[in-house]
Parts: C-alpha cells; sequence; structure tokens
C-alpha cells in the first residue's frame, strides 16, 4: 500500500566513462529490471528476513494484539449504553485507538528500532489527523459486514433450522443456495469497493507521519508527488485523504488486489480442507444413519 515506484524517488546518476558502468545505459533497460519489492511474497518475505530474520514476520504482532484488545474492551463498554448499536460502538472504539493503529503502521514500514512499541507510540496531536481516516475506514468495514447479514435476516435465510434444510425441496434447495451465493458475492463487492479503498487512504495517510528519522523499508515517497508539506516550512505534514488516494497508482493497486487474492485463495483451501476433514469426521461416527444428526421428529441429536 505504501510502496512507491523506485523510478519516481531514485536520484538521476550523472554520466560516467567507463563503458560497462550501468550509470551509461539506456534508463529504460534499467528500469524495466526495477520490479517492485511487493510484487511477490516470496520477495517480501525475502526482505523481512533481510531485515531482522525470521522473526521480522511477526513485527508488530503486540501491538496489533493490544489493538485488537482495547478495541473490542472499548467496544463492549460503549454497547452497555441503552439505545448504542453495536456497529457505531465498533466504529467509536476504533476512532478511539487510532493511536495504536498508527503505530502498528510504523513498525512495520520502517526499519527496526530498539524502542518497545509502547515507546514508539506518536504525541497524542498525531491522533486527530488519523481520526477521520480511521472512522471511514471503520464505517466501511461495519457496512460490508452488517449489510449482507441484515439480508439474510430479512429474506429468513439466517433464521433456517436444520430440519428446515432436511424438508426443503431440491428447487427450495438451489433458491437457498444461490441466495447465499448472492450475499458472498454482496460481501466480496462491499470489500472491494469501500474496504480496500478506505484501508489504502488509512494507511498511507499514517505512513505520511513516519517520523523523519525512521527509514522505511520499501521505497516510499514520502511527499506523495510533491502533495505533502512539512510542518517545519509551514504545511500540515500529513497527505490529505484525496491525494493519499490520487497517489495511489493503478500498477499498485493491482499489485494490491492480486495480494488479497492470493490470501483469499489460501484461506478457501484451508477452509475447504477443514471442512473435508471434518465431513469424514461424522462419516465415520454416524456412516449412512444421518437420522442420528436430524431426527425426523425434530428431537435433539443421539449422542
Amino acid at each position: 500500500m505504501i510502496e512507491s515506484p523506485q523510478a519516481s524517488i531514485v536520484f538521476e546518476p550523472l554520466p560516467t566513462e567507463d563503458p560497462d558502468s550501468t550509470l551509461n545505459k539506456d534508463p529504460e533497460s534499467v528500469d524495466a529490471k526495477l520490479q517492485p519489492i511487493t510484487a511477490s511474497f516470496r520477495g517480501t518475505i525475502r526482505l523481512l528476513n533481510s531485515v531482522g530474520g525470521r522473526a521480522a514476520r511477526f513485527r508488530g504482532l503486540a501491538i496489533f494484539i493490544a489493538n485488537i484488545i482495547a478495541v473490542n474492551w472499548i467496544s463492549s463498554m460503549i454497547a452497555f449504553v441503552p439505545f448504542v448499536p453495536r456497529a457505531l460502538s465498533n466504529i467509536v472504539a476504533s476512532v478511539i485507538c487510532a493511536q495504536l493503529s498508527l503505530t502498528w503502521t510504523h513498525i512495520v514500514i520502517s526499519e527496526p528500532s530498539p524502542k518497545r512499541w509502547f515507546r514508539r507510540l506518536p504525541p497524542m496531536k498525531m491522533w486527530r489527523k488519523v481520526a477521520v481516516p480511521t472512522a471511514v475506514l471503520a464505517v466501511a468495514e461495519q457496512i460490508t459486514a452488517f449489510v449482507p447479514i441484515y439480508i439474510a435476516l430479512l429474506t429468513g435465510i439466517s433464521n433456517k433450522k436444520a430440519q428446515d434444510f432436511a424438508d426443503m425441496t431440491p428447487g427450495q434447495s438451489t433458491g437457498m443456495a444461490f441466495g447465499g451465493f448472492g450475499l458472498l458475492v454482496l460481501g466480496i463487492v462491499l470489500g472491494c469497493f469501500l474496504v480496500l479503498p478506505a484501508n489504502v487512504v488509512l494507511t498511507r495517510v499514517q505512513a505520511s507521519l513516519l517520523n523523519d528519522a525512521e527509514e522505511t523499508i520499501v521505497p516510499f515517497d514520502r511527499s506523495f508527488g510533491g502533495k505533502v508539506i512539512p510542518e517545519i516550512v509551514g504545511g500540515s505534514g500529513v497527505v490529505t485523504m484525496l491525494d493519499a488516494w490520487k497517489t495511489f497508482d493503478w500498477a499498485s493497486l493491482i499489485r494490491l488486489g492480486k495480494t488479497y487474492g492470493k490470501v483469499f485463495a489460501m484461506q478457501v483451501a484451508v477452509s475447504t480442507l477443514f471442512t473435508l476433514v471434518l465431513v469424514a469426521e461424522v462419516f465415520m461416527i454416524v456412516g449412512k444413519d444421518w437420522s442420528k444428526l436430524i431426527p425426523s421428529d425434530g428431537a435433539k441429536p443421539e449422542v
């Protein structure tokens, strides 16, 4: 989400008299070999290994867990307030903990530091600069999660019991399957068009606030094409949400989409594997006598 094309941030080399020097070669042929580090999982993992060994794959894990615990705890406390919906409590909790998310991003994208994560928390004035994009992402996540759920409730898909499925005709079963698939597609579409852009914008806004003394582990244009003016010269020191999205080029978007696709494929593969294992266990236990699981009289399954 933050790796910039190297051609946009590398220096222009001076000519040299050495005919074998790569500095005198055709710039286009040199740039063609500059592939983004995050273009593949292997390249990214190799980078992390070079940065901090195998443990670098888990960098930021402590503050990641702390952020999840804090958000869930605060959200649960807010949910106790009468007439406050769960979705709103999740959004408010995410905004309150925006500092933790900001620190996590800085830890992940920067060179290793001897400081513990709680000592790398930025000053509170940074919270105001990430509060709005954090809220936008939280709203997008809640819409993506709850819209399919509400549709399932309204259409009665989620209210079906095991016996209801057993009594369905083939046509009803097919319709139910298509309905469930449609809700899955809806969730994916909402995630692609709401959550993904909001996540990109938030991450790039957070990255723009990285301390100048810290170096990133991937090429990163801190000026965002000259759109970020440092505070020392009277600027805000942070990229706007609109500029954060505008400076995210198509090549990076396609690369990010492929990454999400690979992760989704791995999740499907793992889920399929465990489903097959579960089905095999059920067959080993009940065999062909499915009445043990779904009795015709609606009673509890036999143990």
